[in-house]
């Protein structure tokens, strides 16, 4: 049990270092030394979990991907295309809604981390709107995953319809309404975010110039989706940004180091070393057991281990996969309706876990304080599962 212990004592030091302002990556590596050693394995664990972490092929591929982002964004920022197009969509959309759909129309593409390919479009408006740097991570994160009601493309959603038999018609059909309540939720809680209202300086219409901001990453997003590795997707963005911006190679070889963000890739790096030292250790799997066994009533269990499953699994992929299979035999035959209430356990959870990557970016990239933007996700979120569980709970009993 005392890998149980461990386990809960690493999260809770998570919160604890990031308040006193150790850097994510140090507070991270951290817990994944409290989890080894109250793992009883021998104290080579924590090198073979680190030689399994950095020889990952996904490590590295996501490392170069962050890395690329970063890179992008200085660019399109210092050839002034990314502010051209901000201020072109400006002029279509009002300062809250343009901040909730950049985020969201970059959902489409489902990658670990990918909140951090919207975080520079939305800088430039949320900074002219005088925006905290907690409020630009809530706007980020909340409004990106959106379309994890609607997508049928995400790896979660694919997972989930795999797992437990329903079809993807029949899946988003009854997911679907939770995309608008979890938009509702998020306007009324960023309602007072924004402090400062636009100076209404000169616009520009929304032309051919302003839509040149946004082809690097439609391109980007385009060949990713087409199936080219990430990295590879965004070094042709970057290719394309240097071109529209005539940028000569001198001065694009000379903003490279001024753009890396080495804290984001070693965030990077001590997320998936946390998670596989949590899978190696068991005390993921000595934990659920423990529930099941107390005899906990089925919709308690279908509500208590998602909960789990989200804030520890780091991916909602990875907990569906963990879920459906420990949880859906339990429930004695296909009812989507209790299936969906463990995904949307999970799904609610992860979104403010500090193990989920689109927040530890998103965090690192604005500069944010974690544990308030936290407490801003958190109300949100359980607004979110509560709804979700009331509509879920309704239509089971119908």
């Amino acid at each position: 049990m005392i890998d149980v212990i461990g386990l809960i004592v690493a999260f809770l030091m998570i919160f604890i270092l990031r308040a006193k302002k150790v850097e994510f990556y140090v507070s991270i590596t951290i817990a994944a030394i409290i989890i080894g050693v109250t793992s009883g394995q021998p104290i080579g664990v924590f090198f073979e979990v680190l030689l399994k972490t950095v020889s990952d092929p996904t490590t590295w591929t996501l490392c170069t991907a962050v890395a690329l982002i970063t890179v992008l964004g200085y660019a399109l920022k210092e050839t002034g295309l990314m502010v051209r197009f901000i201020e072109g969509l400006s002029v279509v959309l009002p300062s809250n809604l343009l901040l909730a759909t950049i985020p969201a129309m970059f959902g489409f593409l489902s990658m670990p981390g990918g909140a951090l390919m919207s975080a520079p479009f939305i800088e430039p408006e949320a900074n002219r709107l005088g925006m905290k740097p907690e409020y630009k991570t809530y706007y980020n994160v909340w409004f990106r995953h959106l379309l994890y009601w609607t997508n049928p493309i995400t790896s979660s959603t694919i997972m989930a319809v795999t797992l437990s038999g329903f079809t993807i018609n029949e899946w988003l059909r009854v997911q679907f309404p939770l995309f608008f309540v979890m938009t509702l939720i998020g306007f009324i809680a960023a309602r007072g975010f924004i402090k400062k209202q636009p100076d209404g300086g000169t616009k520009r219409k929304f032309d051919i110039a302003s839509l040149k901001g946004a082809i690097p990453m439609l391109v980007s997003v385009a060949l990713t989706i087409y199936g080219l590795d990430i990295w590879l997707s965004l070094g042709v963005g970057i290719i394309v940004t240097f071109i529209l911006g005539r940028v000569k190679p001198s001065k694009a070889l000379s903003w490279l180091p001024k753009s890396f963000r080495y804290e984001l890739v070693l965030s990077v790096v001590s997320m998936l070393y946390l998670r596989d030292m949590i899978v190696t250790s068991g005390s993921m799997t000595t934990l659920f057991e423990s529930v099941i066994a107390s005899g906990v009533p089925v919709l308690a269990i279908a509500i208590i281990i998602p909960w789990l499953i989200g804030a520890i699994s780091g991916s909602p992929a990875m907990g569906v996969g963990i879920g459906f299979p420990l949880l859906l035999p339990l429930f004695g035959g296909p009812d989507i309706h209790l299936t969906s209430i463990v995904f949307l356990g999970i799904t609610c959870t992860y979104i403010t876990s500090p193990l989920h990557l689109c927040l530890v970016l998103s965090n690192s990239y604005f500069k944010s304080d974690l544990n308030k933007v936290i407490r801003y996700l958190a109300p949100s979120c359980l607004a979110l599962y509560l709804v979700g569980l009331a509509y879920h709970l309704f239509l089971s009993i119908l």
